[in-house]
């Protein structure tokens, strides 16, 4: 069932927590964690911190509208939209994150258009 998020905070350019306290992780991305590394073989070229910064100013104080489709560590895997466009697609667009192939295909992402 969808779910409103009104985002108040940003763990890392992956994951957000909603006002209701629900921690979400974006489905299909992957950004860099805060030592540098990543979880796949094409880490993003943006730094953690950079990286953390361009998600927070893209999502604090809106309102996406999300999909569960998954948990992984506490935290509900979702697919959300701002603004009526894919936030994952929004959020590669700005090389704070890239796909994570695994995932893009498990939930059956659609392929981002071009911003």
């Amino acid at each position: 069932m969808d779910f409103p998020c009104e985002v108040v905070a940003i763990a890392d350019a992956d994951t957000i927590r909603c006002r209701s306290g629900l921690r979400v992780r974006v489905a299909g991305i992957e950004a860099n964690e805060r030592n540098g590394t990543c979880h796949i073989e094409r880490c993003p070229a943006m730094p953690y911190a950079q990286a953390k910064r361009v998600v927070w100013a893209m999502t604090v104080g809106k309102t996406l509208r999300c999909t569960p489709v998954g948990k992984s560590y506490q935290r509900t895997v979702a697919r959300c939209t701002l603004n009526g466009r894919d936030l994952r697609c929004q959020i590669n667009a700005t090389g704070a994150a890239v796909d994570w192939p695994r995932y893009v295909k498990q939930y059956r992402l659609e392929k981002c258009n071009e911003y």
